[in-house]
């Protein structure tokens, strides 16, 4: 099937993954060993008297984060709201914790699939029964990645709940752990195997995560390959609120990398850079730093 066409159904996005939202900081920074003397002819660094040069794309991907009415750039494929639900739509994967009890709910949580239609269902009962509102089945979509499965809860029927499943023979991710920034992404059962289909899942994947949350807008999803393996790297700017008018912007790669042979997916979550900015009446502007 054509990757590209992989998001053009109506998917909303719901974040599944394990980072925070906000918080974290960036490297430590080295610093000169304890006692070494400077030369009394070198007078000691002086703060620039102006602000630093950020380059005129960085200030445009803090400024989407600040308005926070454009998380993702032109051509990257997201899912748009279906017109006919009136109320709140919730849309998740189901996953092993989800009807995992007692310690094996403690254990590594990933997407489950099956190629079974019944069990979907059964998965997505015992999840609807699970909560204080029940939700009743309306419907049961599918193609080749997925089970939908279509709930409206009794306690509002202008509100609708999407339970959704992988199928094992597209993607399986039991090999995965949602809660953790590097390691396996699952495996791809789905043939051939294209950029195409890894740039679909990657930023369908991304759509439910909480980098798909304010303070993070991303700037680009580019694909290139490694020897034998296709890589997607979706690049993302994340807001760090600051003390004294400034905040920290960290730009921060979320690579898969795809074998091409096998299937198997792996990511990683890596630090790029970082530039200090603030936000005026008149827009974004550079701080020091």
């Amino acid at each position: 099937m054509n990757g590209r066409n992989f998001l053009t159904r109506t998917f909303v996005t719901i974040a599944l993954a394990t980072l925070a939202a906000c918080g974290g900081g960036g490297g430590d920074s080295a610093s000169a060993p304890s006692g070494s003397a400077q030369p009394a002819s070198v007078a000691p660094p002086q703060s620039p008297a102006n602000p630093p040069s950020i380059p005129a794309a960085d200030l445009s991907l803090a400024e989407r984060i600040y308005k926070g009415d454009q998380r993702t750039p032109a051509g990257f494929e997201i899912e748009a709201r279906p017109a006919s639900v009136a109320g709140t739509l919730s849309t998740r994967h189901l996953r092993n914790s989800d009807m995992a009890t007692g310690p094996q709910s403690a254990g590594p949580t990933y997407e489950l699939c099956t190629d079974d239609l019944a069990q979907a269902i059964d998965w997505s009962e015992r999840q609807a029964s699970s909560g204080g509102q029940y939700s009743d089945l309306v419907s049961v979509n599918g193609d080749d990645q997925k089970f939908e499965l279509v709930r409206v809860p009794r306690a509002d029927v202008t509100a609708m709940v999407r339970h959704r499943v992988f199928k094992c023979s597209y993607l399986d991710r039991s090999g995965s752990d949602l809660r953790a920034d590097a390691g396996s992404a699952g495996l791809m059962n789905q043939r051939p195997l294209t950029a195409a289909e890894l740039e679909s899942l990657a930023e369908y994947l991304w759509q439910f995560t909480l980098f798909n949350n304010s303070d993070y807008a991303v700037e680009s999803s580019a694909t290139s390959t490694n020897s034998d393996s296709l890589v997607q790297t979706i690049r993302m700017g994340k807001l760090v609120p600051g003390t004294g008018g400034c905040d920290t912007v960290q730009v921060i790669d979320w690579t898969h990398t795809m074998n091409a042979s096998n299937g198997a997916i792996i990511r990683s979550l890596t630090p790029v850079r970082s530039f200090q900015v603030k936000s005026t009446p008149t827009g974004v502007a550079s701080c020091p730093g």
